[in-house]
This record gives C-alpha cells, sequence and structure tokens, in this order.
C-alpha cells in the first residue's frame, strides 16, 4: 500500500473523529463492481494531505459516499467477525440507507467553536500519525473522543448476529461507529466510549456528567452524543409523567433540556466545550399511536433550535420502510410480531439496526466537516467570539466591512452564554435582558480537573464491575454494621440486603473539601419480590452523635409498572460537611431493596 492510501486513510478517520470520510471519499476512484470484500489493489502514488478541509477538497458528502461504498463497506467488517460472514447483509443495509442519509441530521450544530475545536483536535492526530509513519519524532496528539450515552437499546441487547462473542455490545451501533472509522483511516484516530446502563433516560446521564461519575477515561469528550430517545419515550416515562399530572411531552422537554445545559457546560481535555449531538432512534412502540411516538422528536427539534445541538434522527431515516410494513423485521425490533399477529411490546431492534445507525453517525460527521470547511475562509468563530458581525467582511467582498450603519437597528453578537431556561413562562420581552445578564459559559482547564465528587460509583457505567474492584473501592470507608453484599441480581450489580428486613450497612467518609450533596441510585421495580420495599438512608455530618443524625432520606424500591428502572434522587445537606460523613442504609420493608451506587459531591 503506498505511503499516500496509508495517510489518506488515517485521514478517513477524520469522518469519525468527525470528519474525514473524504480521506478516502474524495481521492479514490469511483469502483463500479459489485460491492465485495477484496484485498485493495495497487494504487497510483498520490498527493499527501495534512488536515480535512484538504482532503473534502470542496467535494458533496453525497458524492464522496457513494464513490466508496466498496471502501465503506470493507471498514465495516468487525475483527470478531473474521470470514465476514456478515459481508451481505451489510451491503444490503448499506444498499437501503445510503440514498436516505441526508435525512438523518435534522438540525446542524450552531457552535462553529465547537466544530472547529473537533477538527482542530483530528488534524493534530492526523500530524502526528503522519509523521510517526515518516519516522519523524513530534509530540503524541491525542484521538478524537465521543462519548455515547444511552439504554438497552444503544448497549446492543437483541443485536445477535449468531457469530460467536459477536452479540450485545461488540454488535452495536456504537462500537460499529469506532470500527468504521478507524478501519477507513488505517490507524486510531478516534475513541468511541459507550456509557449505557438498561433502565436509564436522560435524566441518569445528567447526573452522570453534572458530578463527574464517568469513568475517567471516558470524561472531557470532545463529542457527546445523547442516544436515550427510546428510553426517554419508554413507557416508565409515561406514567412517571402521568404521576407528576405532566404530558409525556412536557416530560421529555424538561429531561432533555436538563441534559443539554449539563452538556454544554463540560469540558474537553484543552478546556473547551463539546460538540452535542442528540440521536433518535424511537420508532414505538410503546406508543400505538403514530402522532405520540413523534413527541421525542418534536420536544427535541425545539431545543435543537434554541440551544443549537445537532439532531440525528435514525427514525426517520428508515420511518417509511417500517410503517409500509411493521412485520419486517430489519430496521425495527422482530419482537413486535414473536410468535403471531398480535403486535407485543418490545423496544430492542436487530442487528441490521445497528449498522444502520452507525453510517447514519459518520455521514453526519462528514455533513459537519464539510459545512465547517466551505466556509472556512470567512473565519466565522472569530466574527462570534472576538469581533462585531458586521466589523468583519466577506472574503473578497472588502466594502462589506463595517456595514452597520447601512442597516436599521442590526443584532449583536450572540451572548456567550447559555440561554434562559425555556419554559411556558419565558417571554420575548424579556429574554434578550436575561441572556445578556447571564454568566458566560467558561470551561476552564483547572475547572475541567476538580474532582466534584471524592467518592462515587455507580453500577453498570463502570467499566469493571467485579465483585473484587467494588468491594476493594468502598473497603477504607466500610464499617460495621454491615450486613449488605455487592452482587449480581439478573444481570444487573447493586448493593442487596442479606437479611429480609433490618439489615444494615454503614460508611464513614473522612473528607478533605466541603461536601454539599448526595446522589443516589437506586432500583425500583415489581412484583412480589418488591412489593413494599423500602430503605431508609440516615446521614451525619461532622461531630453529629449517631443517635441525631443531620438528615433521613426514605427510598421505595417498588413501582407499579412491569420493569425495572434506575432513579436519581439528589439529596441536599442540610449544611456542608468538611471533616466526615457518616452514612448508614437500612432496608426497612419489603423482601429486598437494590442500592445501585452513590456519591458524595461538593
Amino acid at each position: 500500500m503506498s505511503p499516500s492510501l496509508s495517510l489518506c486513510k488515517v485521514a478517513l478517520v477524520a469522518l469519525s473523529s468527525l470528519f474525514c470520510l473524504a480521506a478516502l471519499l474524495g481521492q479514490l476512484a469511483f469502483d463500479s463492481e459489485a460491492l465485495g470484500v477484496q484485498s485493495p489493489g495497487t494504487l497510483s502514488s498520490q498527493k499527501r494531505y495534512y488536515n480535512i478541509c484538504e482532503i473534502l477538497d470542496n467535494q458533496s458528502p453525497a458524492s464522496l459516499w457513494a464513490q466508496n461504498l466498496k471502501r465503506i463497506l470493507r471498514a465495516s467488517q468487525s475483527p470478531l467477525d473474521v470470514d465476514y460472514q456478515l459481508q451481505i447483509p451489510t451491503a444490503q443495509v448499506l444498499k437501503v440507507i445510503t440514498p436516505r442519509l441526508h435525512s438523518g441530521l435534522k438540525s446542524t450544530p450552531r457552535d462553529w467553536q465547537a466544530l472547529e475545536n473537533v477538527i482542530e483536535t483530528t488534524n493534530r492526530r492526523l500530524a502526528y500519525l503522519n509523521a510517526k509513519k515518516e519516522g519523524h519524532l513530534i509530540e503524541e496528539a491525542r484521538p478524537l473522543k465521543i462519548l455515547v450515552l444511552g439504554g438497552s437499546v444503544t448497549k446492543g441487547v437483541n443485536c445477535k448476529t449468531g457469530i460467536k462473542d459477536y452479540h450485545d455490545v461488540e454488535c452495536s451501533w456504537v462500537v460499529r461507529l469506532e470500527t468504521l472509522l478507524n478501519n477507513l483511516a488505517g490507524d486510531r484516530v478516534v475513541d468511541v466510549h459507550l456509557a449505557a446502563v438498561g433502565g436509564t433516560n436522560s435524566a441518569t446521564a445528567q447526573a452522570m456528567l453534572e458530578y463527574d461519575l464517568l469513568p475517567e477515561k471516558m470524561r472531557e469528550p470532545d463529542i457527546i452524543i445523547n442516544a436515550y430517545a427510546t428510553n426517554d419515550m419508554h413507557i416508565l416515562t409515561l406514567q412517571e409523567a402521568t404521576s407528576q399530572n405532566i404530558s409525556l411531552q412536557e416530560k421529555i422537554f424538561g429531561m432533555a433540556q436538563n441534559f443539554t445545559r449539563t452538556a454544554l457546560q463540560q469540558c474537553t481535555e484543552e478546556g473547551k466545550t463539546p460538540l452535542l449531538l442528540w440521536l433518535d432512534d424511537y420508532l414505538g412502540n410503546e406508543q400505538r399511536e403514530i402522532l405520540a411516538t413523534s413527541d421525542f422528536i418534536q420536544s427535541l427539534q425545539v431545543l435543537a433550535g434554541y440551544y443549537g445541538f445537532g439532531l440525528m434522527s435514525y427514525a426517520d431515516t428508515v420511518r417509511d420502510l417500517v410503517y409500509g410494513s411493521t412485520g419486517e423485521r430489519s430496521f425495527s425490533p422482530p419482537g413486535w410480531y414473536k410468535n403471531g399477529p398480535e403486535m407485543k411490546r418490545e423496544i430492542h431492534p436487530p442487528y441490521p439496526m445497528h449498522i444502520a445507525v452507525s453510517y447514519i453517525v459518520a455521514y453526519t460527521f462528514l455533513q459537519l466537516a464539510s459545512n465547517h470547511c466551505g466556509l472556512k475562509s470567512w473565519k466565522i468563530t472569530s466574527w462570534e467570539n472576538n469581533l462585531d458581525y458586521f466589523d468583519a467582511p466577506i472574503p473578497d467582498f472588502l466594502d462589506t466591512k463595517g456595514s452597520m450603519p447601512t442597516l436599521d437597528s442590526p443584532p449583536l453578537p450572540r451572548p456567550k452564554g447559555l440561554p434562559p431556561f425555556l419554559t411556558s413562562d419565558l417571554k420575548l420581552d424579556d429574554i434578550s435582558k436575561l441572556w445578556r445578564e447571564a454568566a458566560p459559559t467558561q470551561c476552564e482547564a483547572e475547572k475541567a480537573n476538580r474532582v466534584r465528587c471524592p467518592v462515587g460509583w455507580v453500577s453498570g457505567f463502570r467499566p469493571d464491575l467485579k465483585t473484587n474492584n467494588t468491594m476493594n473501592y468502598f473497603a477504607p470507608y466500610i464499617r460495621e454494621p454491615f450486613e449488605w453484599e455487592w452482587r449480581n441480581d439478573k444481570g444487573k450489580f447493586g448493593w442487596l440486603p442479606t437479611l429480609s428486613s433490618g439489615a444494615k450497612m454503614a460508611f464513614d467518609f473522612p473528607l478533605e473539601q466541603e461536601i454539599h450533596r448526595i446522589v443516589l441510585f437506586y432500583m425500583k421495580s415489581y412484583g412480589a419480590t418488591w412489593e413494599r420495599s423500602k430503605s431508609r438512608l440516615h446521614v451525619y455530618l461532622d461531630d453529629d452523635k449517631r443517635d441525631v443524625p443531620s438528615l433521613e432520606v426514605s427510598l421505595s424500591g417498588f413501582h407499579d409498572k412491569e420493569t425495572s428502572e434506575v432513579y436519581v434522587e439528589e439529596v441536599q445537606l442540610p449544611r456542608g460537611a468538611s471533616r466526615r460523613l457518616q452514612m448508614t442504609v437500612e432496608h426497612a420493608a419489603g423482601k429486598t431493596f437494590k442500592l445501585m451506587g452513590f456519591a458524595i459531591c461538593s
């Protein structure tokens, strides 16, 4: 393989790095042969490229993609599928999805600075890998970091291929995306991290981001993808909304807005704001009414326009295929019509859906890169961050500089902070004043590296869920009595009482920073085992006597829903603790209870 082709392939990860499907796409000749996986032939010497925009070379995303389907198919091969048994079905998905890819991006990000940060991080990685291949020593540049948050659908439940060890997480679109991008690049340009736990939703993810509870390697991402659409639309959310006397759309809107505001205040390793994308993967059938299934995308489209994040939709990409034949078993859950003509409740799609989503996300990256490069000469980031819009001329039109006097009351540059909370009470009369009075959202390196929660462990979000690891983590803080155990119960780890009632466990945390809140993650479930399930939490601060707790919290482990779900409870302490915090958890009622994790935070 020629050095320039290797470079081209490295660049192509920019597709995922956010973007360089063009690395391979634009510079390779169109291959009209039937899609297949063969050893690449010898290619003639090609020009070297050292950044994404040179690779794209003003070519359209659609043409770049279509001209290189064969290479995309090759790059889709998982290392677990040694003989590429899924070559033909993967090619079929590629054939069906390709002319539909343009409809997958519903809203483009508005923050040019975040997009530019992603491009620059990718370019630094490309330069490092190119220098390494040429035998030059330069400072190593890290891969682009993408964090994907989601539930069981995102985790790959029901993603089965029939190939040994190639199922669930390894079969999921998240792992497929990383494989596709890095295979196209021929090197590691992007790391895609999966933080997905069944029974969680955007509220759980918001708490994980807010309190820095993800594993260290997943923190400070360059791109955050929220893939909770199915869980946010889940019947659990509907029943919770009903209990709060609000609509499902209002519930979704509130969760999505809270997550969005938290995500847009995160930091990359360099202290920049990450690029935020949402993915809509929900086609049904928690709700059977077609209009009702659109509650999620309607809410997100409003929020995307208001906050300026990117919105992708797998659902819209294949909706007509599914609605035209709801019995199809490739893009919607095959369990809809399992063992009979009556539609069953099922949310988990098969592996073709995961292949399709990996292509939709990769193509979105290509579209965004193309947008950035097409207007690179305009230096829009500088306009928005440093100058007034009307002080900068359009390239090659110098007489457009200083055009403010020619416009009647032109707009001012956009405020740097987040806009006010979007509520039914927010009025046009007030929004400008409120937004401009808001504190700027500034992500500083020292803020990004601070420890928000000195102690925190949440089941499912840790890559190391072995019992010994958990016990070792908590061992310095455990005190007697301790009558609970950390174990795997029906596929989910957590603390469970060893006694049917009255079991206690105690923790004692010495403090080096002031603590103001405790964040609890616990399960609610159903059936006779969980009926009346309840636990009580007693908290003692600094020099409190053990018979007079500063705070008592009661948690219920039962709900009238035929599924298990992780709930989040944020407990504000009555006062700060600076030297010591003691906590006792007592199983108060019912046959069992499951505490999925907790954190003590500033």
